[in-house]
């Protein structure tokens, strides 16, 4: 039997991609980064960085010409390659994985990493040189020198430089408060300024030397922050920070007709039930959509993850009820050191949770320099947030959260930064409520119950409920959903359909004989409630009651769409209590 394609998971090696994976073809974008010799491409990590600098250390390898048509032939470069193909050698470093101990340990573990990568080369180029006296060096800028001066004793073709996750290492210094090492391995005195030659300042000069006298062909970087390369200054002042580059945004991400079409590809491939194509794509986008790196910009979907969840689609033959993967999750201690202290940490997260706002945001400040004193200010904030991918563009002078991954990550940095004793006991009252709603006769009125008595009313203090909106109750609401009833359901915050955006849709995953669910929050402050006395009520609004059905009516009229679906509407009442109110209706044509 032939063996079918996998899903490139974790397949960071462009040789084993093609030969052995489906995968999505931007191979077209390297004509584009040809037009500039040093490009260096941020993005969040997981976001398949890695795999675009090994499709480029193939395609320019010297060693890897004869290989040409097997490792391009099928993609868009292949079939209109460019005269630089296969004309360098390939110096290639990866640095996510040097650990950070104390500053003489980091530049012990550098300078190994170094010399791994120049033996690497030494070893494929040994038929062209003796490489033998270059590892006589004494530490990584000398090597690199040593390099070059083989290249240009022997009249060698130029070395094309990569390196992946160039920052991951200083940017660990950052989070953990380890300023002294930081600006040490920088260059910087206590104060930030630039006072002495440093290993890792040493080393990317070398390379900028290199540039210079035509031993060093091209460089390409890839990293998270802008940070780190601004503090290195003149070292390696030369390159291009190509991210926001119009022409460039999809180097890594699928577009949404790339990704429809790689779903396709995969249920061809692998035979999979045609009728689960509407809940993937659902899944998809919900989950890993929405990241617009610039303002107006088509959104991306995060490549990594849509592959981890497509490689348990294929695996299971089913669709997968695990929809977030834990590795993406960027760890609280990032924020935490962004906002400087836990209360201007929860300050911030209750912006996002509680009341949905963003943050301002100047697209043009993306483009300003933002070293490390700079990294930690007010004003730079949100633009951190956006290079780690928390946040994204909703228009030119706002940022916002992408997708429910995202939201789902902030409910739990919300659930992290709150005193919340009784974690244990509403992690139990609500698993039951979801347990009989899944598999009994429990309603959905139960399960909001078990959640507004064990995790709203036992943890939000009074105050906060001044300020909040419907945001908080759709966004946390659906978080814990999430968490007990991602094998039964799929769900979705602020649904677009033509009719506007419903608050909550739960959707049954194909083989559930349950109607979905769709939730109309209205939000009463307590003042508002009593004075209107919101709480005698026995219906609600005729106005919200209208809302809530078209969305329906929207919902029905969708051609994939087979479920019935019950509507509520839900009026909170700041913490004195809520409505539930079921919507009967007839039959909806």
């Amino acid at each position: 039997m032939e063996n079918k394609r996998k899903i490139p998971y974790g397949v960071i090696n462009w040789a084993k991609l093609v030969r052995e994976c489906l995968f999505v073809d931007n191979t077209a974008y390297i004509r584009k980064l040809e037009d500039m010799d040093t490009p260096v491409f941020l993005r969040p990590k997981r976001f398949g960085k890695s795999i675009v600098c090994s499709m480029l250390a193939h395609y320019y390898d010297i060693d890897l010409k004869d290989c040409f048509d097997e490792l391009f032939g099928r993609t868009d470069i292949g079939r209109n390659p460019t005269p630089l193909r296969n004309s360098f050698l390939v110096l290639q470093f990866d640095f996510s994985t040097i650990q950070v101990g104390t500053l003489a340990e980091i530049e012990r573990n550098f300078w190994e990493k170094v010399k791994r990568s120049v033996r690497s080369l030494a070893m494929r180029e040994k038929h062209l040189a003796d490489w033998n006296g270059v590892f006589e060096a004494q530490n990584p800028a000398d090597l690199i020198d040593a390099v070059r001066s083989v290249i240009r004793e022997n009249n060698l073709p130029p070395l094309y430089v990569i390196i992946d996750e160039y920052d991951n290492f200083t940017n660990e210094l950052v989070v953990s408060g380890r300023d002294a090492e930081y600006n040490a391995v920088c260059g910087h005195d206590s104060k930030g300024d630039v006072t002495r030659e440093s290993f890792f300042k040493a080393f990317f000069k070398s390379f900028k030397a290199g540039l210079a006298d035509g031993t060093v062909g091209r460089t390409y970087f890839t990293g998270v922050l802008p940070i780190t390369l601004d503090d290195l200054s003149s070292s390696f002042n030369v390159g291009t920070v190509v991210n926001l580059r119009s022409d460039l945004l999809g180097l890594v991400g699928f577009s949404k007709a790339q990704t429809r079409q790689y779903v396709d590809d995969i249920f061809a491939e692998h035979g999979l039930d045609p009728s689960l194509k509407p809940t993937v794509l659902g899944d998809l986008e919900r989950f890993y959509d929405g990241y617009h790196f610039t303002p107006y910009s088509e959104p991306l979907f995060n490549s990594t993850i849509c592959n981890w969840y497509l490689q348990n689609l294929v695996a299971e033959r089913k669709i997968p009820w695990t929809i977030i993967d834990a590795n993406v999750r960027t760890d609280i201690g990032w924020f935490r050191r962004l906002a400087q202290t836990n209360s201007r940490a929860m300050e911030k997260v209750r912006r996002y949770v509680e009341r949905g706002e963003g943050e301002k945001a100047n697209a043009s400040d993306l483009s300003a320099k933002f070293g490390r004193a700079k990294f930690f200010s007010e004003e730079f904030f949100p633009y951190a947030l956006y290079y780690l991918g928390l946040l994204t563009f909703e228009s030119p002078f706002r940022l916002n959260i992408p997708n429910l991954t995202i939201k789902n990550m902030f409910v739990d940095y919300y659930d992290e930064l709150s005193d919340f004793t009784n974690v244990d006991e509403a992690r139990t009252a609500f698993s039951d409520a979801a347990e009989a709603l899944a598999l009994g006769d429990g309603l959905w009125k139960g399960l909001f119950e078990a959640y507004w008595q064990h995790y709203v009313k036992a943890r939000i203090p009074a105050q906060a409920f001044d300020k909040m909106n419907e945001n908080f109750f759709r966004t946390t609401f659906t978080s814990r959903c999430m968490d007990v009833l991602p094998m039964f359901y799929s769900f979705e915050t602020e649904y677009n359909s033509s009719e506007g955006r419903c608050d909550f849709l739960a959707i049954p995953k194909p083989g559930v004989a349950k109607p979905a669910q769709l939730v109309e929050f209205k939000y009463f402050t307590n003042e508002a409630a009593e004075k209107g006395k919101i709480l005698d009520r026995d219906k609600p609004d005729e106005e919200t009651v209208k809302q809530a059905l078209d969305y329906r009516k929207a919902l029905a009229r969708r051609p994939d769409w087979n479920h019935s679906i019950a509507t509520t509407v839900v009026e909170v009442c700041g913490s004195s209590g809520y409505n539930w109110f079921d919507i009967k209706t007839e039959k909806i044509q």
